[in-house]
């Protein structure tokens, strides 16, 4: 059985936020003017995340909270842990999957990407070792060594077959988790529907945070990392148009026997090596998944990985309360 935890919320937007059609409208997704808007409202949650979604009520607005609603929902079935018949939990279960979702494919090959960016730093084959920090909290040391030795020959991305016609683990007892990397992935998709639909002036706001157009004023977005242990000088960050951003802390989540919910595979003991890593790229898939992955990587050597990347930027605090900044 999965526990379902919320992660914690770190980056909150600075400023009014609300969607800007031919309407202007309150707090949430986008911005506009926040008095008398006449507001359609969906909140929900999205892997585990809040999501709010706030629409000008007019003719069309029920209909587009409709399909983002049901977007949402369309790729839970496909990522969620938590829903039983999902395609990610069919893949566990069965060790393989035939003709897998576009979508799924998508999001494993672009892991791959950041496994191999990152030296295996993020890598999805964790799962087994979430459930054991999570489910298997009154395990006696020598239970505990055990049970981690077998988990940690079932650790490798490089493990994980993967072709649009199937996806498949070559060892018997895999497991994946795209709980850092699939809210950003959804993220963009409604980033795109919304998009589509010719919304400008927006922030995207589920799981992750992705800029669509500017603040309605003119200037850029205004992000603040809103966490007690964080102390950044800069009292915000400037999100650019079509720019996202993800952090990870290791306070994010914590499992039931008090280990964080940030994994390291190379070393299943290693510890985040920062308070917080925030990561600005192009997509929220990539600074979701790369949030995770180099909170692992020890300062001097950031540069080197996030080198061969274009339009990344890195804003870290270290365990010892130095602030890492880095742009690519």
């Amino acid at each position: 059985m999965h526990t379902h935890n919320t992660r914690r919320r770190f980056l909150q937007i600075i400023g009014t936020a609300s969607l800007l059609s031919s309407t202007s409208l309150r707090q949430s997704f986008a911005l506009g003017d926040p008095q008398n808007a006449a507001l359609h409202r969906w909140q929900g949650i999205a892997l585990g995340s809040h999501a709010e979604i706030l629409l000008p009520k007019d003719n069309g607005s029920a209909e587009l909270a409709r399909k983002i609603r049901d977007e949402i929902k369309r790729l839970e079935n496909i990522f969620s842990l938590y829903v039983p018949t999902s395609e990610i939990n069919r893949l566990n279960i069965q060790g393989k999957l035939i003709s897998p979702s576009p979508e799924l494919y998508q999001v494993i090959s672009k892991a791959h990407e950041v496994a191999s960016l990152t030296k295996g730093a993020f890598d999805i084959t964790v799962q087994p070792l979430w459930l054991l920090h999570s489910e298997m909290p009154n395990l006696t040391d020598l239970n505990r060594t055990k049970v981690m030795r077998s988990v940690k020959e079932l650790i490798d991305y490089k493990n994980i077959d993967v072709s649009q016609n199937k996806i498949s683990f070559k060892k018997r007892g895999m497991a994946i988790t795209l709980n850092g990397i699939a809210q950003g992935f959804i993220t963009d998709r409604i980033y795109q529907l919304l998009q589509g639909h010719g919304l400008i002036n927006s922030l995207v706001n589920v799981g992750e945070i992705k800029a669509l157009g500017n603040h309605p004023s003119g200037r850029e977005w205004a992000i603040s990392i809103d966490d007690q242990e964080q102390q950044l000088p800069e009292n915000s960050i400037h999100l650019a148009p079509g720019k996202a951003i993800a952090t990870s802390s290791p306070t994010g989540t914590i499992l039931r026997d008090g280990h964080s919910h940030l994994l390291q595979a190379n070393n299943i003991e290693t510890k985040p090596m920062y308070k917080s890593m925030t990561v600005i790229a192009n997509n929220a898939a990539t600074a979701d998944a790369l949030s995770t992955g180099l909170s692992f990587i020890p300062p001097e050597k950031l540069g080197s990985i996030i080198s061969t990347e274009s339009d990344i930027e890195v804003i870290a605090l270290t365990v010892n309360d130095e602030t890492v900044r880095l742009r690519t």
